[in-house]
């Protein structure tokens, strides 16, 4: 039903049709994301693949993995969003980690033996894990083994304070959401969206995001 095809990776989602119905209707889709830069056996390798019941999950499954697998240097972080740096917590918390990049954290990890320990250094992300660097020392974690992860600097302080609507989509002034009255915004290229681009504030979607964050 769609593919993305790059230098680097073939990404594609098929829907599986309900045999016997009159009218066309998709059952579940399946989407795959293929590496072209290191094949098996002269064919793409296969790096990560599910299923969603929906097509809009799974078209956002394929931009975070996109987004996780690939270097940002080669420029599809802007195609993921903030889902590049989104991960879930053992404590099942979802966290976009993108006011915390740089900055020193304090995380607190889930240990295989039941007990927690709690590692301070400057964060990064690289593809699915953090790298906390603290005097010339890495430490590399899984986010799905952290319980807790926070940062006291005025610009993290400033960044939870920001509530995204919950209809955000992680792109640019992107939301999924059907226009509205009152809304600036105009329908998005994907069915189910309102793109804000180049529009003033929307009072619906914006109305509590600060200004630096519109632009």
């Amino acid at each position: 039903m769609w593919s993305w095809l790059t230098e680097h990776f073939v990404a594609r989602i098929t829907g599986a049709e309900v045999l016997g119905a009159e009218e066309r209707t998709i059952r579940s889709y399946a989407w795959d994301v293929s590496d072209l830069m290191q094949r098996s056996q002269d064919l793409p390798r296969l790096l990560i693949e599910g299923m969603s019941g929906r097509f809009e999950e799974a078209e956002i499954q394929v931009r975070e993995h996109v987004g996780k697998c690939y270097d940002s240097r080669l420029g599809y972080h802007r195609f993921a969003g903030a889902i590049a740096h989104t991960f879930i917590l053992a404590s099942g918390q979802t966290v976009d980690v993108t006011p915390l990049i740089g900055s020193r954290c304090t995380v607190k990890v889930l240990l295989p033996s039941g007990e927690r320990e709690v590692v301070v250094g400057d964060l990064s992300v690289h593809h699915y894990k953090w790298r906390l660097r603290d005097a010339g020392q890495f430490y590399e974690i899984t986010p799905e083994h952290v319980m807790e992860v926070s940062n006291r600097s005025n610009a993290a302080e400033r960044a939870s304070e920001v509530v995204y609507p919950q209809t955000y989509s992680g792109i640019g002034r992107i939301y999924r959401d059907e226009r509205s009255r009152g809304c600036t915004g105009a329908p998005g290229f994907m069915v189910g969206t309102v793109d804000h681009g180049g529009s003033p504030r929307c009072p619906i979607h914006e109305g509590t995001l600060p200004e630096d964050l519109l632009r």
